[in-house]
């Protein structure tokens, strides 16, 4: 009898186990030897729009920059950008300071046709221009366009022969179109740039050490190229 009761106890066992396992295999809806294991999903939660205007020391919006220079362009009709084009030469936007009431910003560009430097200051609040300020003898880095220009200059000038001479004595190859150089530039104020807008050019291919061109001078207002003595 007691052999009977152990016989039944084990079978009820097996069911049991079979049972269970039948249920949790259901519930799961595959084979666990091949579902993969569940991973959580992540979902990034929506950009807000960006408001048209900011307030207090909130960093200049997309739509208060456009604003400013839009302002500050108004105001300098005669002045000439780095190609010639009329309209000065763009540089940067910042905010200013201002008092709980106005956004304001200043608008920093160059004047090629008066070489000199103009600060724009702009109430944004009231949509006016607010005072226009300039100097000379001040250069603020150079702009991409502005380096740009300067690699042109110096690809088409006599001494881009010399060059990509540099670039085949140093990397085996000179460059066949400007397209295939980085170029960086840094402001030069010395002799004989005093007075003018003027560049150094930092360039190489990507993979490549940078060529010494430090006795070039790439001569913006004048639209030049100078070898330094």
């Amino acid at each position: 009898m007691q052999k009977k009761r152990t016989i039944a106890a084990m079978v009820a066992a097996v069911i049991a186990v079979w049972f269970l396992g039948f249920t949790l295999g259901s519930s799961a809806g595959a084979d666990d030897s091949s579902a993969a294991p569940a991973v959580p999903r992540i979902t990034d939660p929506p950009e807000a729009p960006v408001p048209a205007a900011g307030t207090g020391r909130d960093p200049l919006t997309p739509a208060e920059t456009t604003r400013a220079r839009e302002l500050a362009v108004a105001g300098l009709g005669g002045a000439l950008d780095v190609t010639g084009a009329a309209g000065p030469e763009l540089l940067t936007v910042r905010r200013a300071d201002g008092d709980a009431t106005a956004r304001r910003a200043d608008v920093l560009a160059y004047d090629y046709r008066g070489d000199k430097l103009v600060k724009v200051a702009v109430d944004l609040t009231a949509g006016r221009v607010t005072g226009t300020f300039t100097a000379t003898g001040m250069q603020p880095p150079a702009t991409p366009r502005e380096v740009a220009a300067a690699v042109d200059l110096l690809w088409r000038d006599d001494l881009g022969d010399l060059m990509r001479d540099r670039f085949r004595q140093d990397t085996g190859a000179a460059p066949a179109t400007a397209a295939e150089l980085e170029p960086g530039a840094q402001t030069y104020t010395g002799e004989p740039c005093t007075a003018h807008r003027c560049v150094l050019l930092l360039l190489h291919r990507p993979g490549e050490p940078y060529v010494d061109l430090t006795d070039l001078v790439v001569d913006l207002s004048a639209r030049t190229v100078v070898r330094l003595p």
